[in-house]
């Protein structure tokens, strides 16, 4: 916390300064919690609470730059689920690797667990910049979700476009981080963990809507006229909380009544975070699906927003 106060975070523009303040609100709400869960992060990986701060310094300088709050939200996305694999009550004792490396890879994803008997878990974290979306999606009258032969012309009037291409984009990069670790170990798993905000719906569409979707073989992601594939991802977990982050960081409060800005939530609670398995992956150990509270996308498919849905009217 000292340094914290010694910092840019403090002493220059930062967007986070009035959150790190003590004794204001903003503290209270995120800059506590934050350092709290820093330290817990650290107890199972040392040098992780030092190397997050100087990242999150250096997310500051230029006022109000949008680059760097959609860098802070993604660095938020980030230390929820970490946090979560830091806090489980393993059944065994597990062993965490920060950023790991295999071979002579030059990727590596934001951290991996080994766990005795079981196995291991690569853990990538992605959050696409949904800032400008989020405040333009609904004033236009229709939105495109995936991509179908319905085109923005035929319907007459302002469209909002899919948010696919982030999707694709995390789908080549993690697969690029885990094919090392594959390769070396026939035990390990892999997860790309997505943080959205509550329009669930934008993703699920992107990975499987039946016209386009990235996990189809209709994806829209092709080579030589051929679906690309994601071998070394295993499955895509859903998370909807970067909505959380920016009501936390803005002081106001939060939705579906989260105790806090790190709050991870539970499989029985609302809303769920939704497992995608990848049909080129392998399956994931029990162990790792209880402790990211996933639940598969199948046990959800009575709600509209875990269906995929291509085109969307808003009035």
């Amino acid at each position: 916390m000292y340094r914290i106060q010694s910092s840019p975070i403090r002493t220059g523009w930062h967007w986070l300064r009035y959150n790190f303040t003590p004794g204001s609100n903003g503290f209270r709400a995120v800059g506590r919690e934050t350092v709290l869960a820093l330290a817990q992060v650290d107890v199972v990986m040392p040098g992780f609470a030092d190397e997050q701060l100087s990242r999150l310094e250096a997310m500051g300088g230029p006022e109000k730059s949008k680059t760097h709050y959609a860098q802070i939200v993604s660095w938020y996305a980030e230390l929820l689920v970490i946090l979560q694999l830091a806090e489980h009550p393993w059944p065994e004792p597990a062993r965490f690797l920060m950023e790991p490396t295999a071979g002579d890879s030059k990727y590596n994803p934001e951290v991996m667990i080994e766990l005795d008997g079981v196995g291991s878990l690569g853990v990538e974290v992605k959050a696409p910049d949904l800032l400008e979306h989020s405040n333009t999606r609904t004033t236009n009258p229709w939105q495109l979700a995936g991509r179908t032969d319905i085109t923005p012309a035929s319907l007459g009037s302002a469209v909002t476009l899919p948010r696919d291409n982030p999707v694709k984009d995390f789908l080549v990069h993690a697969d690029k981080k885990f094919a090392g670790f594959r390769a070396a170990d026939p035990n390990f798993r892999s997860i790309l963990v997505i943080v959205w905000d509550d329009f669930i719906n934008e993703p699920v569409t992107a990975l499987l809507s039946p016209s386009s979707g990235l996990l189809t073989r209709n994806s829209f992601h092709r080579q030589d006229d051929k679906a690309i594939e994601y071998p070394n991802i295993d499955a895509i977990l859903l998370l909807r909380h970067q909505h959380q982050i920016v009501e936390a960081l803005a002081g106001r409060a939060l939705v579906d009544d989260p105790s806090h800005i790190l709050d991870f939530g539970r499989r029985d609670h609302f809303p769920p975070h939704a497992l995608i398995k990848n049909p080129t992956g392998e399956g994931l150990p029990a162990e790792f699906l209880d402790c990211l509270e996933a639940v598969p996308i199948e046990a959800l498919s009575a709600a509209a927003e875990y269906n995929p849905g291509e085109v969307i009217m808003w009035n």
